[in-house]
């Protein structure tokens, strides 16, 4: 009898936690007032040339020069921008930043999957795929651009939050 008490109670309890209409608790206070301007220049450029600029070839007068990443620290700096590019999606798409529902968050997404792509590349140690997964990371960031243009002479330096 007193664990059918105990039951009942329990169950009770229970019930009037998970149940009871009311309004769904408020998330957690993010705070939305830094401009995706300044997200931008502080961040998603940094965490891109991270990426771009891993694995190249320049050929001038004095020949071919050509780098990848050789050390565990240099593909760790080509993981950390991969994953932190991808994450900054998220800041993107958060209400106060997203300039719609639609295309907006689209192509915020398509960034932060080829930028995981990008990542697991880094993860396999593949220089080539690295290469080849930047220029799929840059159409997306490119695709973005061409609906939501930033003005050129902000692009690529570190801004405040106006």
């Amino acid at each position: 009898m007193r664990t059918r008490v105990v039951w009942v109670v329990l169950t009770a309890v229970i019930a009037a936690g998970c149940g009871g209409g009311g309004e769904a608790p408020a998330g957690p206070p993010f705070q939305t007032d830094r401009s995706v301007r300044m997200l931008m220049a502080n961040m998603l450029d940094p965490a891109a040339d991270l990426l771009w600029d891993a694995v190249g070839t320049v050929v001038d007068e004095n020949g071919e020069d050509y780098w990848e990443p050789e050390t565990e620290e240099d593909w760790l700096q080509v993981r950390l921008g991969a994953v932190a590019l991808a994450e900054s999606a998220n800041l993107l798409i958060m209400d106060g930043r997203a300039r719609d529902e639609d295309q907006w968050v689209e192509l915020s997404q398509a960034m932060a999957d080829a930028a995981m792509e990008a990542f697991a590349a880094a993860e396999a140690e593949d220089p080539q795929l690295v290469f080849d997964l930047g220029e799929t990371v840059y159409q997306t960031c490119n695709n973005c651009h061409s609906v939501y243009w930033v003005d050129d002479a902000d692009r690529g330096r570190a801004i405040g939050s106006d």
